[in-house]
């Protein structure tokens, strides 16, 4: 994120629910551009802090802000890749490890995002089998039976599926 883009939306003047939103998907508009849509990354960081600046003007109308602001992102994109002479994206990415880590990141965001919202138990335990501990681990690290530990994670991945479901509808 620039250092201009937190300095132009102070948490004070701003409305309720925009600096978790911004939090939550200006990396994800980028990583959106770059991995989907091809776009340079500089290109990209633009388009989506253009977007979220546009967002935040008309944040108490907008009905589907995730939306709404990839759509205008990915406009801002298209005239910025035409404006710079970059020419819009026509095949291949040339650096597919950044396209990689990008898509990485957005994972690791909304994975944390998801895991972070279950009942305390529920990440104690994703967040063990995600280091790779078994469920006896599990259940001897927590102090709670192994079918208790599992019973947990079964609750924790329906709960992790349901919400990244919801995310792809949003």
């Amino acid at each position: 994120m620039h250092a201009w883009a937190g300095e132009a939306i102070g948490v004070d003047s701003e409305p309720d629910g925009f600096a978790a939103f911004f939090a939550s998907h200006y990396p994800r508009v980028i990583a959106m551009l770059v991995a989907h849509h091809g776009f340079a990354e500089v290109i990209a960081q633009d388009a989506a802090a253009e977007a979220m600046t546009k967002l935040v003007e008309y944040w108490a109308k907008v009905a589907a802000p995730q939306a709404w602001v990839r759509t205008v992102a990915f406009r801002v994109a298209c005239q910025l890749a035409k404006d710079r002479q970059f020419g819009l994206p026509d095949g291949e990415l040339a650096d597919r490890g950044s396209t990689q880590d990008l898509i990485a990141a957005e994972l690791a965001l909304v994975a944390g995002s998801a895991i972070a919202a279950l009942p305390r138990r529920q990440q104690q335990v994703m967040t063990l089998t995600l280091v790779d501990m078994t469920p006896s681990e599990i259940a001897e690290a927590l102090g709670c039976t192994p079918a208790q530990a599992r019973a947990n994670l079964t609750h924790a991945r329906r709960a992790l599926r349901n919400a990244m479901r919801m995310d792809r509808e949003a």
